[in-house]
């Protein structure tokens, strides 16, 4: 769906880049602090973003630094790269309505115990699917390729 919001800010992640219920696990490649024009202020403002490894970059507020800092009790935020994050979209009220804001939930990404990358949702199954699926059959939490490769050495 080409949300008409993304008109308006469609190099950063937003809503409009998540369907329902959809849960995105990223790695963290950079954090930045970047220029960016500011739709409701009509000013270019001074802004800290957060790029990730195969998908768009986001502009993060106090409220996702807060929780990546939490996440990995770590306050300085060059030493988030290389950190995974789980990104959903949350009803939130701003500026006297509701409506959806990105959001980091406050729990840590699943890592495969083969590759080292994040396992991600597949074949119509969630991450957490995929990932309880890899341990019970293989007795490690895998990502889709990773079990690809473990059920072919099985024979």
């Amino acid at each position: 769906m080409e949300h008409w919001k993304k008109l308006f800010n469609p190099h950063y992640l937003g809503e409009w880049d998540f369907t329902e219920g959809e849960e995105k696990p990223l790695i963290i490649t950079d954090v930045t602090q970047e220029h960016v024009f500011n739709q409701r202020t009509q000013q270019v403002e001074i802004v800290p973003v957060v790029h990730f490894s195969g998908e768009k970059p986001l502009i993060i507020n106090k409220t996702n630094a807060q929780a990546i800092s939490k996440l990995y009790h770590e306050p300085s935020w060059p030493n988030w790269k290389g950190k995974a994050v789980l990104l959903h979209v949350q009803k939130v009220k701003a500026f006297g309505e509701l409506t959806g804001a990105v959001r980091v939930r406050p729990v840590k990404p699943f890592i495969c115990a083969d590759c080292g990358g994040i396992i991600k949702g597949y074949g119509g199954k969630s991450h957490q699917e995929v990932r309880d699926g890899t341990l019970k059959a293989y007795n490690r939490q895998l990502c889709a390729e990773c079990a690809k490769k473990a059920k072919q050495a099985e024979g």
